[in-house]
């Protein structure tokens, strides 16, 4: 075998291999987060005032009904909650139900938020992450932000839209969830000309590094 033909063969298999990477990272995602949308609920072991609801899943129903139905249960049990994510993130109007949900949840309880150590926040669980009072995350947790797309109700395809709608679209949600959020607006600036066409992820020790107001506590 000449040396051309050595070089497009070990070309080809590292491109192969790399696919399988791909491939194989996609499969464990899904895998840890394939629970159907399961809600924990107990007792926080250093604060016995705050009940923390574990999420596990991606922001897509039943999510903000199994927070309503945690938040009527164990209402009268403490006066804290803390939202604990790990998520892919998922769909707006599901993420929207959520959002009310934890508003209902503010008017006579302390919201905070955290994600763990390893853990991720991805799309719209960062809006719902903004929603609690202390932010907490582990200090590699990984928080993943990207231009909002639109999906069909039945197939869950992205549907592609015209320039215009697009921009539209990304107006109406930042203007939304990160506008009016504790999002600092020079980091906001420069999150929306970076993440054109590209998914931006940030560490949380990054997003306190760049001082962007997303966490406020790290661990």
């Amino acid at each position: 075998m000449n040396p051309r033909n050595k070089n497009q063969l070990m070309l080809g298999a590292t491109l192969l291999m790399l696919a399988a990477t791909v491939f194989l990272i996609a499969r464990n995602e899904q895998f840890i987060f394939r629970d159907e949308g399961r809600l924990e609920v107990r007792r926080d072991a250093e604060d016995p005032d705050a009940i923390v609801f574990y999420w596990r899943s991606q922001v897509e129903v039943p999510m903000a009904r199994r927070y309503e139905e945690a938040f009527d249960e164990w209402r009268g049990e403490g006066s804290r909650i803390i939202l604990d994510l790990h998520s892919p993130g998922g769909a707006i109007a599901e993420g929207e139900q959520v959002i009310r949900v934890i508003e209902r949840m503010k008017r006579t309880h302390v919201v905070d938020t955290r994600v763990r150590r390893g853990y991720k926040c991805y799309s719209m669980c960062v809006p719902i992450f903004l929603m609690g009072e202390q932010r907490t995350a582990g200090e590699n947790a990984l928080f993943m932000f990207h231009e909002p797309t639109v999906r069909d109700f039945y197939t869950d395809e992205e549907v592609r839209q015209p320039a215009f709608e697009r921009a539209r679209t990304t107006q109406r949600f930042v203007e939304r969830y990160f506008v009016n959020s504790p999002i600092e607006r020079a980091w906001l600036e420069r999150l929306l000309a970076e993440w054109q066409g590209r998914d931006v992820f940030k560490s949380a020790r990054e997003l306190v590094d760049e001082e962007s107001g997303i966490v406020t506590v790290v661990e």
